[in-house]
């Protein structure tokens, strides 16, 4: 299990640990939230996007995700976050996602 973070605090703090990373993702046709999830996992991971066990779909609804995301505004800000395998995850509507890599005992 890993701790509950908050991305922006600790960015802004400049408290992060190292363990996670950002990334921005855009809303797109050929680019859906998930993608973008899978795509930063896989690259914190270090392993090809396909070979990423569990699938994105094992661990959240795609369809969902886009949608809880897609209901949030400037003034109202929706920010989820979930586990990914070893990883945990969160992704917000202002179009950022952080991946937090566990650390040594929790791998």
């Amino acid at each position: 299990m890993t701790d509950d973070f908050i991305p922006g605090a600790q960015q802004a703090a400049g408290e992060t640990d190292g363990r996670i990373q950002r990334f921005s993702y855009e809303r797109s046709e050929p680019q859906s939230v998930g993608g973008a999830v899978v795509q930063a996992v896989a690259s914190v991971a270090g392993v090809d996007a396909l070979s990423l066990q569990p699938r994105l779909y094992d661990v959240i609804d795609p369809d969902a995700l886009e949608t809880l995301l897609a209901d949030g505004s400037a003034e109202r800000p929706v920010q989820i976050s979930f586990e990914f395998g070893q990883y945990q995850v969160t992704v917000t509507n202002t179009n950022e996602l952080f991946v937090r890599s566990p650390t040594v005992s929790e791998q």
